[in-house]
């Protein structure tokens, strides 16, 4: 016998696993066997974010286990969740030896994030994310907009911190923060509440890189960087003039964010000699967070290559590019 056909996994936040538990009993007088598996509609991708655990067992008679049904919601579900908010939904199988099956419906109620929505959308939002109904769309929240930010305020409030707290702080957006002081930032950015001073540094600078690359598209699209890549090569040592149209050529919201952050890790380079930062580190991380890098050609490529000096060579060309995309980043920095 199972408890319940419907599972509502409530409070799902981004990053955080929340759970609710079903229970199988046995109430036959032999050993009964069970087996459990996730079931997703065929016409969409595999619930990834749906674990459930145990997944196989064994119940004596008047034995009973609890089936523990957990959701976790990183930044590919949290962009789904933002243009489908019905998106966590799925459903589960239970087949027992005796002959009975059990299909139980999952459903999490997730609170809104500023992780995983696009940059447009974190400039229409001027309210925490969590207080916002999670019925509604990106689409309706940027049509109900009547004046964007310049730039998303969660990014503001995140360097700003940063500037008054942690520029001397060792190997700052190198070194790992604690998981609590992360979680509890989000939960601060998601209401628009104030962060405290005493945070872990090192959580601040990991909730900020995570926010830009969770941004949906990316903040530089990857075909404009790549035209701008092949500027880069053609153009000699005129890095002045590849810099200027990179910043003209970009879409304006991305433009404003791009010219912001580029003033933020500039003055926190101003603090290498303290924090160990250098040009080269914070280009890297500056291409990690805002590029979408589309590597499906270089993969398929490599895969389906045979001869050994040709794999090598298309790997080759994939590290150079992304070499390329990072030097155009080191370039404006020393702009």
């Amino acid at each position: 016998m199972l408890d319940r056909t419907e599972v509502t996994v409530k409070n799902v936040k981004y990053g955080v696993e929340a759970k609710e538990t079903m229970t199988l009993s046995n109430m036959g007088e032999s050993i009964m066997e069970y087996r459990v598996q996730t079931k997703s509609d065929p016409t969409m991708p595999q619930a990834g974010w749906l674990t459930v655990k145990p997944t196989f067992g064994v119940l004596l008679p008047s034995q009973s286990v609890a089936i523990s049904v957990q959701i976790m919601v990183t930044y590919e579900e949290a962009q789904q969740l933002h243009s489908n908010p019905n998106y966590l939904n799925s459903s589960i199988e239970i087949r027992t030896s005796d002959g009975k099956t059990f299909d139980v419906k999952v459903t999490g109620l997730f609170v809104k994030s500023c992780f995983g929505a696009d940059l447009t959308l974190l400039n229409a939002v001027h309210e925490g994310f969590a207080t916002i109904d999670p019925k509604l769309t990106s689409k309706e929240l940027i049509d109900r907009c009547v004046e964007r930010l310049l730039i998303p305020k969660e990014v503001y409030v995140l360097s700003q911190w940063i500037s008054r707290n942690a520029l001397r702080i060792e190997k700052l957006f190198v070194l790992v923060g604690k998981e609590e002081d992360k979680v509890g930032v989000r939960e601060c950015l998601d209401n628009n509440r104030e962060i405290s001073a005493t945070v872990d540094p090192y959580a601040m600078a990991d909730t900020l890189v995570e926010l830009l690359e969770s941004t949906r598209e990316g903040v530089v699209p990857t075909d404009f960087i790549t035209d701008t890549v092949k500027e880069y090569e053609d153009s000699g040592d005129d890095n002045d003039k590849v810099c200027e149209l990179f910043l003209m050529k970009l879409p304006p919201e991305s433009a404003v964010l791009v010219i912001y952050l580029l003033s933020f890790f500039k003055h926190v380079l101003e603090y290498s000699d303290y924090n160990n930062l250098s040009v080269d580190i914070v280009a890297k991380l500056l291409c990690a967070c805002l590029v979408k890098i589309d590597t499906t050609e270089w993969d398929q490529a490599y895969l389906l290559e045979e001869d050994n000096e040709r794999k090598i060579k298309i790997a080759q060309i994939g590290v150079k590019r992304k070499l390329r995309y990072q030097g155009i980043f080191a370039l404006l920095l020393k702009s």
